[in-house]
């Protein structure tokens, strides 16, 4: 072989043994005298093509002649025939006919082959699009010829998920669908969030990702090498951006879906997403792979974005099993995270990575979707981490680098900790236990440093921070409530204890009777309703659980109908996220035919939740029965405890 500038000339062994001489000799090229005064500039050979030759072509330059030069003919390539070396055919050269080698040819990127231990990409159909419109949408079915129903594509999906205005339609199986192009990049966030619109609304572009070709061209015409005056960028295979993240199409396709439905599945009013905004910040900061907190965040997100896919599959009834598969790539990618995040949190820098508690709040995020259950380790996994840093308060105090209008710092501090904070309070709502986090001294919750002075509260669970506190004292009461002391000497010294109760139970009532009109003008329309539906709910709480009222008890009645008008007004406004709760404290309330009302708002909240939402109405629906049936344990939490669902729904 003999390597030319730009060329490589292939020659035959016969060739070889005819002529030693012609070996050894280098070939002769010539330089067109008639040619483009662009190719003249740079000597080399122009093919005389009008108006552009070939190689201003695929150099992209501007091509110009000398005045009074006639047009020539591009000459016509002459086929040869092919010549076997080594017992492999070789391409028959077409350097004659475009004066480009093959060698000049850049090569097509491949797919990036999966790593061993990761999760294997999934055969799923493509998900049909979800543009905005009515929730309740008939989709025709066609039947094919194994007389199996199949749905016929339309536009808009089943499950009535309609898409914010970034929609990208994206398609659950990462192989059957097309890839994704350079467009679809405007609709990752900006990392890290400069202004304080960080919802994925107002996201900017990822910057691009350059190849070795792209430095070539930035130094100018004149100093390019001979590779890369010969190269074409039309020919070059497009580079995803989000690819050194996320390597597989598998990887790619179910961040994309997080960031398409974030917004909506997880923050209470779709105004601005701090988690995304938070989370992308660990992605995107640094080199994949030398972080493992980083590393078990990043499978935990695709794990919620895995799940949700399940969700609408089976809501679509495209197929069962591709449901099933996805929510087995959800368990997955849950078990990689969890394992990554033991890892990461072996060092006393591993557990004071504000990393690892993002990781372990999207681990809980995936538990709730996937139907509230195996929450528990998850959440006191991440509590354990705030103790480890000494508590919620030290934890903030002690956290640095706060930017303004971002969500770095101590304010992604405070967003991780209210979330664990709030999700453990849900949890001690449904159970009957004493919070934590949320107890008596949690002075943190208002501010911890000069630089702490931004809630996410309201943004995320659509409530007041203040009403928070109000809440969690319901819980306390409640929890002395239900588990009394056991011990003979504590019932002695405790005989008082429940007209203590009931006297407290009264105080509390009132108190969130007052905050109907708290600040009710200076709160967003979400946040209003939200601390409004939670407000009814508690006091359910303390009627039904403290003062033991009978839940045909016409105050029991008035506040679950109150509910049931908040959350259908707040489901029709796409604003549902973190209301399924009261709708079930609500809903075990009812009879008759008050109970449809119930069924319409769980049916309204599918479009921003996940399993979590078929969980809710099974215990809603069992309570139905044990009410028709008088039985005296016909409440939610007798429910669960005989069905053994020790689940976390918000």
């Amino acid at each position: 072989m003999h390597a030319g500038a730009a060329h490589m000339h292939v020659v035959a062994p016969s060739t070889m043994r005819q002529d030693p001489a012609a070996q050894r000799k280098r070939p002769k090229y010539t330089r067109s005298k008639t040619g483009c005064l662009t190719c003249r500039a740079k000597k080399i050979k122009c093919d005389e093509t009008k108006p552009t030759c070939v190689r201003c072509s695929h150099g992209q330059r501007e091509c110009t002649w000398p005045e009074g030069v006639p047009t020539r003919k591009k000459p016509t390539p002459r086929r040869e025939p092919p010549s076997p070396i080594d017992g492999v055919e070789t391409r028959p050269s077409t350097a004659g006919s475009s004066g480009v080698s093959d060698i000049a040819t850049p090569p097509t990127r491949g797919p990036t082959p999966p790593r061993r231990g990761e999760p294997v990409e999934m055969g799923i159909p493509p998900m049909v699009s979800r543009r905005s419109s009515d929730p309740n949408v008939n989709i025709p079915v066609a039947i094919n010829d194994s007389r199996r129903p199949v749905v016929a594509p339309i536009s808009t999906s089943s499950h009535g998920y309609p898409m914010h205005s970034n929609n990208t339609h994206l398609p659950a199986i990462p192989e059957i669908a097309a890839s994704y192009t350079n467009q679809h990049h405007q609709y990752l966030p900006n990392y890290p969030a400069s202004s304080h619109h960080y919802s994925q609304s107002h996201s900017a572009p990822l910057p691009r990702i350059t190849s070795h070709h792209d430095h070539h061209h930035s130094r100018g015409t004149d100093s390019a090498s001979p590779d890369s005056q010969w190269s074409s960028p039309q020919l070059l295979t497009p580079v995803d951006p989000i690819e050194p993240y996320f390597p597989t199409p598998q990887e790619r396709n179910l961040i994309r879906h997080y960031c398409d439905n974030a917004l909506s599945i997880i923050m209470a009013y779709p105004s601005e997403n701090p988690v995304l905004a938070a989370n992308f910040q660990f992605l995107f900061d640094g080199v994949r792979g030398t972080d493992s907190a980083v590393e078990s965040l990043r499978s935990a997100l695709l794990g919620v974005a895995a799940v949700h896919q399940s969700f609408l599959l089976s809501r679509s009834g495209v197929s069962t099993l591709a449901a099933d598969e996805a929510l087995r790539v959800a368990d997955s990618f849950r078990a990689k995270s969890k394992h990554l995040l033991v890892s990461a949190c072996a060092t006393r820098e591993g557990c004071h990575n504000d990393a690892a508690l993002a990781s372990a709040v999207a681990i809980a995020l995936i538990d709730i979707f996937s139907g509230g259950r195996n929450w528990s380790n998850s959440l006191a996994f991440a509590k354990n981490l705030v103790k480890s840093r000494g508590g919620p308060g030290l934890l903030l105090a002690r956290s640095k680098g706060f930017k303004t209008n971002s969500v770095t710092g101590v304010s992604r501090a405070r967003l991780l900790v209210e979330i664990v904070a709030v999700y453990e309070l849900f949890g001690c709502l449904a159970h009957g236990t004493a919070p934590a986090l949320l107890n008596i001294d949690c002075w943190w919750l208002t501010k911890t440093n000069p630089q702490d002075n931004v809630s996410f509260i309201d943004k995320v669970f659509g409530m007041s921070r203040e009403f928070i506190l109000t809440l969690a004292q319901v819980a306390t009461l409640v929890s002395r409530v239900l588990h009394p002391p056991t011990s003979q000497v504590t019932e002695v010294a405790h005989e008082g204890e429940p007209v203590a109760q009931a006297r407290e139970a009264e105080i509390l009532y009132q108190t969130l009777e007052n905050w109907a009109n708290t600040a009710a003008g200076q709160l967003h329309e979400r946040v209003r309703a939200g601390n409004c539906v939670y407000q009814h709910a508690a006091q359910i709480i303390l009627l039904r659980d403290v003062l033991k009222a009978h839940p045909s008890d016409p105050l029991v009645q008035e506040h679950a109908n109150t509910i049931l008008a908040l959350c259908m007004d707040c489901g029709q406004n796409r604003m549902g996220v973190d209301l399924t709760w009261p709708v079930i404290i609500a809903g075990s309330q009812l009879y008759g035919a008050d109970r449809a009302q119930v069924l319409s708002i769980f049916e309204l909240f599918r479009t921003q939740c996940c399993y979590e939402i078929e969980t809710s109405e099974f215990i809603v629906r069992q309570v139905w029965q044990r009410l028709d049936a008088n039985d005296p344990k016909a409440d939610w939490r007798s429910v669960m405890r005989d069905h053994d669902l020790n689940v976390l729904i918000v």
